[in-house]
């Protein structure tokens, strides 16, 4: 793909040869993430060509990260296949992506005065929107990035770069590295015999692959936040395995036989025990990857009646029975775990069906939000920062690339251009507004003591927590809409103080 010099060098790595004389260095291997410098990969399974050269790793090294980091995505997603963790994800993706309407999931918001650059941005944001088709494929892009705990999107562009990104796509982040060397991304061989080599000869320049993840970390291993439901979810799994078989085998009444010998001698006893055993024996096996059980025998034999004559006017033969029912209805260690697993996955145990006896009734009342409601609330948004930073990046690329705005530019805008999703969720709006309705109580009480005892400066900053700019920025408003007949009705009061309408 031919791509241009504006777009290969807008994002061209600043020289690593630079050192500033007056400060200490830090080397690679000391340094766990590069917070200034976030452009260059130096997390997760990629890696400076340079260190493994005789440097930091050794080729074998690198290969055997490239491969764990693999096995650490592979996990994750057979993870996510198993019921309660996919239920768990769907929790966490629909809280993501909440939309209660048919508008578009997220939104960009611009604070500058320039009106035309504005609806420039706007228009930009419109485009990826409608290329990356977001609102069919946002579940899809959040729950599969959600699972690996990364995502890799690649950028494609037009041979006339005026005309920006043409288009989207999501790629798989197995075997991908960074190779600093070139500034490229390179799938590794998953040959393990030959290392280092590339079977997809394609290799992916910085501009036109945007990476992000959520922050966790091993080594240097990306790990997801699947990580800490492993282990709950394998135990989780293993007792549900278990239920079937153990409910099967408790269920029905076991009959104990005593067979009349007679005199018989040991060995031809045991003849005649082994031919009772053949005749009313039935062996049940359960698949646990089906939930399915099969016996040898029709399933209704273990519910049938067997006679036996007795010999001479003796005892014979007896049988008894052996109730074996239990707590057969116990399910304490199964919600045990299910709650467990829905910790680890930060989700609050209240969201789990399971539980009979868990209060199912909606609201909105701030007594209904519980302290695990919150820290959901709280952890949802820290992600959604993840999304809105990938949507950002890739408006950057089209950006730039289209010539809107050079890379400088951007950066010193770039504080002032924010995306966001669209829907809060229904909890965080009500307590937002029950708050803004407090502070109007508050203010109504004090209104009548400013200008005597607190100025209007004061009381203003202290109930509704305004800066001075904000103080002046609302009064400019405050002004402007007097003047403007379509709001000047509010601004009009008759004199016993009612509003005209």
């Amino acid at each position: 793909m031919l791509i241009n010099e504006l777009v290969k060098n807008f994002l061209k790595q600043p020289d690593k040869t630079e050192i500033d004389k007056d400060s200490s260095v830090v080397s690679q291997k000391n340094t766990l993430i590069d917070l200034t410098n976030d452009m260059y990969p130096n997390t997760g399974a990629f890696f400076d060509s340079e260190q493994y050269q005789g440097g930091l790793f050794g080729k074998s090294e690198i290969s055997d990260i490239i491969f764990k980091q693999k096995d650490k995505i592979m996990k994750y997603r057979q993870l996510a296949m198993t019921p309660d963790v996919t239920d768990a994800l769907d929790e966490i993706t629909n809280e993501i992506i909440f939309s209660f309407d048919d508008n578009m999931p997220i939104q960009i918001d611009v604070d500058e005065e320039n009106d035309k650059l504005v609806k420039v941005l706007t228009e930009k944001f419109e485009k990826i929107n409608k290329l990356i088709n977001v609102k069919r494929n946002l579940f899809q892009i959040v729950k599969r990035s959600y699972i690996d705990g990364q995502i890799i999107m690649h950028c494609a562009y037009d041979k006339n770069t005026k005309n920006g990104i043409k288009s989207v796509k999501m790629i798989e982040p197995c075997m991908l590295y960074f190779d600093t060397k070139d500034n490229t991304y390179k799938y590794m061989s998953e040959d393990k015999s030959v290392i280092l080599r590339h079977d997809d000869k394609t290799s992916y320049s910085i501009e036109e692959l945007v990476r992000e993840d959520f922050g966790l970390y091993d080594g240097k291993i990306n790990l997801g936040y699947l990580e800490y439901a492993i282990k709950p979810a394998n135990i989780l799994k293993t007792l549900e395995d278990l239920l079937i078989p153990l409910r099967f085998s408790r269920s029905i009444s076991r009959r104990v036989f005593n067979v009349d010998i007679g005199d018989l001698p040991a060995k031809r006893g045991a003849e005649v025990m082994r031919d009772y055993q053949g005749k009313f024996k039935y062996k049940k096996f359960y698949n646990n990857e089906t939930g399915e059980v099969s016996n040898q025998q029709h399933i209704t034999s273990m519910v049938e009646d067997y006679w036996f004559a007795n010999r001479s006017g003796g005892k014979g033969t007896t049988v008894d029975v052996l109730d074996e029912s239990g707590n057969l209805g116990e399910l304490d260690d199964i919600l045990y775990f299910a709650k467990k697993l829905y910790r680890a996955m930060k989700i609050p145990s209240n969201r789990i069906d399971i539980n009979p006896e868990g209060d199912k009734d909606f609201g909105y009342d701030e007594t209904k939000t519980t302290k695990e409601d919150l820290k959901f609330f709280m952890f949802i948004s820290r992600i959604r920062q993840v999304y809105s930073s990938l949507f950002k990046e890739i408006l950057k690329r089209e950006v730039i690339s289209s010539g809107v705005m050079s890379e400088q530019e951007w950066n010193d805008k770039e504080d002032f251009i924010s995306i966001s999703f669209v829907n809060e969720n229904k909890f965080i709006e009500k307590m937002k507004l029950d708050n803004f309705m407090n502070k109007i109580e508050i203010y109504a009480t004090a209104a009548e003591h400013q200008g005597k005892l607190f100025s209007v400066n004061t009381v203003l900053k202290d109930i509704f927590r305004f800066t001075d700019e904000q103080i002046e920025d609302e009064f400019k408003k405050i002004q402007k809409e007097e003047k403007d007949p379509l709001y000047s009705k509010f601004y009009n009061n008759d004199q016993e103080g009612d509003t005209k309408w």
